[in-house]
């Protein structure tokens, strides 16, 4: 493990909440990671909170709740948070229930309807908003782009470039939309999700802790630890999925904390 702030480490016990990546850092393509599984149950015995924020729209929440059970670890649903989810309340806070055209699974569809907005394939949309899409077509992209050069709201649930897969990067959200930006000449007007750190203060705020309570654990600089840095809490960076050593050295972006896996924190919280 390698400290780059005393202080954070020191503070570690006196965290109330962890808030955890998924993708990389606690589990790779439905299989957890060294150390995961201990991790939970250390901070489930010393009763501390966890909750789980991914830019992974490609599953509901329920999916998540069973893969979780899966490892024999029992969340509720006001553990897990997506940007996905996330980003269906904020246009419904800001802008009111939308048409909206997704591109996305049928999954992040449901839940954009939950939000009473209206998703439409042929209509005419007010808003185009681009997810992690494993069901992505020419088709899909096609009219996105067409979409979003007539000057449709352009919205991304995240920029994560790729997402890490036990057999390599594959493409999400940010490289699906970096094609319709190519193609419409267009840069997106709202990009949700990590790194912003609204998405950190609204779950901060359901569990009534103190930013200096808080720290945020992934493997992303650009994604979780700069989410953690803007939004004035502890972060720590672990090994286990997109980030090495050598893009440390070279990055702004600096942790409080690395550690090769979650299992190496346990005697420190």
């Amino acid at each position: 493990m390698i400290v780059l702030n005393e202080s954070a480490l020191k503070n570690l016990k006196n965290i109330k909440l962890f808030v955890l990546d998924i993708d990389g850092t606690f589990s790779l393509s439905g299989t957890l990671l060294p150390g995961s599984k201990e991790f939970i149950t250390t901070l489930n015995n010393k009763n501390k909170h966890f909750a789980f924020l991914t830019n992974n729209s490609n599953k509901s929440i329920k999916e998540y709740i069973q893969e979780f059970k899966n490892y024999n670890i029992y969340i509720s649903e006001n553990q897990i948070f997506t940007a996905g989810i996330e980003t269906a309340e904020y246009i419904l806070k800001k802008f009111g229930k939308r048409k909206i055209f997704i591109v996305g699974t049928k999954a992040i569809k449901e839940i954009f309807s939950k939000y009473g907005h209206e998703i439409v394939e042929n209509e005419d949309p007010e808003i185009v908003v681009i997810t992690f899409d494993k069901s992505l077509t020419y088709e899909k992209l096609a009219k996105a782009s067409v979409l979003v050069s007539k000057g449709k709201l352009f919205v991304l649930t995240n920029p994560d470039l790729n997402c890490p897969s036990k057999d390599g990067p594959i493409p999400d959200t940010g490289a699906i939309a970096s094609v319709i930006e190519k193609t419409a000449n267009k840069n997106p007007d709202i990009v949700f999700g990590k790194p912003d750190p609204l998405i950190l203060e609204m779950i901060i705020e359901k569990f009534n802790v103190k930013k200096e309570e808080t720290c945020v654990i992934g493997d992303r600089l650009y994604t979780d630890i700069l989410l953690g840095i803007r939004a004035e809490v502890s972060t720590i960076l672990v090994l286990t999925g997109e980030a090495k050593e050598e893009n440390i050295k070279t990055s702004n972006i600096k942790p409080d904390i690395i550690a090769n896996n979650l299992g190496e924190l346990i005697n420190y919280i």
